[in-house]
């Protein structure tokens, strides 16, 4: 079970990380969809902003299917704005969707 703290998932993603580096790329995602696409904030802006610089720096050798939607120009502007929600795999939207939920009604506990 993830971990929501202060109403983000910044210490679920870290424990995810030290596991395997490439769940950053699905934690990108679902952090750009939640914030774009659906106006919420998964993570702190700090935890966003590493991630991205991360996935910047090691992007050659990390391995993930969904990969191809995140560019480095993207990652250079800490940014996936441009995605569309369409852009977003099913599963990043379903998994997000939960994870919205979660912490909302954290909110309301």
């Amino acid at each position: 079970m993830y971990q929501i703290v202060d109403g983000k998932y910044d210490e679920a993603v870290r424990g995810c990380f030290k596991e395997n580096k490439n769940t950053c790329i699905s934690w990108w995602l679902s952090a750009s969809y939640a914030y774009y696409i659906r106006y919420e904030s998964l993570l702190s802006d700090e935890v966003f902003d590493k991630m991205a610089k991360y996935i910047l720096d090691n992007y050659d050798s990390l391995e993930h299917q969904h990969k191809h939607l995140i560019t480095k120009d993207m990652l250079n502007a800490g940014t996936a704005y441009n995605l569309k929600e369409a852009d977003y795999p099913t599963i990043v939207k379903v998994t997000t969707e939960g994870f919205i939920k979660d912490i909302n009604l954290g909110k309301s506990s």
